[in-house]
């Protein structure tokens, strides 16, 4: 065993299903950043198992075991892991892509493990077993997040989407820079239709969209500028660093003007901030 040479070959390993994990985290189904932090995070681990296979020459691992093989497990692994992080913001996402992520983990780790030295049916059992629970843990998790929006705070206008992203679903494409504005900054939704928002930061700096009604963002400003205030993670926020692009799935329950803000700090006050005009629905 060639130790050096194996503790490498860990910490790419692990880096490649981190990568790979935080694509999920971010948005791996959006935007061109998070596709390419994903192929990094596969190409990685594979390079952490051909350098394990060098340090372990006598380990019963094939090339096929390293590079096919450990394409599913660094995908299942980063499904798996990326998921469970993304579950509060991503209900919907993450109920599917939990269990497929752990099914692909179990049979990658069957086929470079347990092949030839497990009992396939033992292999079954267990799988079944613990698929069952996985799945049956997302549509609860599911059920209660989307039941649960938020982190305490009463958002009663909106909700994080329950279901798949259709393509047809309206987008709001909203491009913010280092000039402290929002581009557009007013546009209109009707209500009970759910609205992808993609923010795309073409500036220097991080810049994020919060978005509720005006009372609760004229709340969240003075909140935000007491000396010691905190990050915010809610359903109703997302954040994009430079050159970033994210999306919020949003839909709101009741008409009315709302607003949208940015509390990186001195942001608000410099004026980003917008408005949302909410119509009933139109048949």
């Amino acid at each position: 065993m060639n130790f050096p040479l194996s503790h490498i070959s860990s910490l790419c390993k692990y880096t490649g299903i981190s990568f790979t994990a935080g694509a999920i985290t971010h948005g791996f189904f959006s935007g061109e950043r998070a596709i390419w932090t994903a192929t990094f995070g596969i190409a990685i681990y594979l390079v952490g198992g051909t350098l394990e296979k060098i340090a372990n020459p006598d380990k019963d691992h094939s090339w096929t075991d390293i590079l096919a093989i450990g394409i599913v497990a660094s995908i299942g692994l980063g499904f798996f892991t990326g998921g469970l992080q993304h579950f509060p913001d991503s209900p919907g996402r993450s109920s599917w892509v939990v269990p497929v992520g752990f099914a692909m983990s179990l049979l990658a780790m069957y086929l470079m493990e347990g092949k030839g030295k497990v009992k396939v049916k033992a292999v079954l059992t267990y799988g079944g077993i613990s698929l069952t629970l996985v799945v049956a843990a997302s549509l609860y998790a599911l059920y209660y997040f989307n039941g649960h929006s938020g982190d305490g705070h009463s958002h009663d206008h909106g909700a994080p989407p329950a279901q798949f992203i259709a393509p047809s679903i309206k987008e709001i494409r909203v491009e913010v820079d280092d000039s402290m504005r929002f581009s557009p900054t007013a546009w209109e939704a009707q209500v009970g239709e759910p609205i992808r928002i993609i923010l795309v930061n073409k500036g220097k700096v991080d810049h994020e969209l919060v978005i509720g009604s005006e009372k609760e963002i004229i709340a969240h400003a003075k909140e935000m500028s007491n000396p010691g205030a905190k990050g915010h993670h809610h359903t109703n926020e997302i954040s994009a660093k430079p050159g970033q692009q994210v999306e919020l799935v949003w839909t709101f329950k009741e008409p009315g003007q709302y607003a949208m803000a940015c509390f990186e700090p001195g942001h608000y006050e410099a004026g980003m901030k917008g408005i949302i005009n909410v119509v009933a629905h139109q048949h």
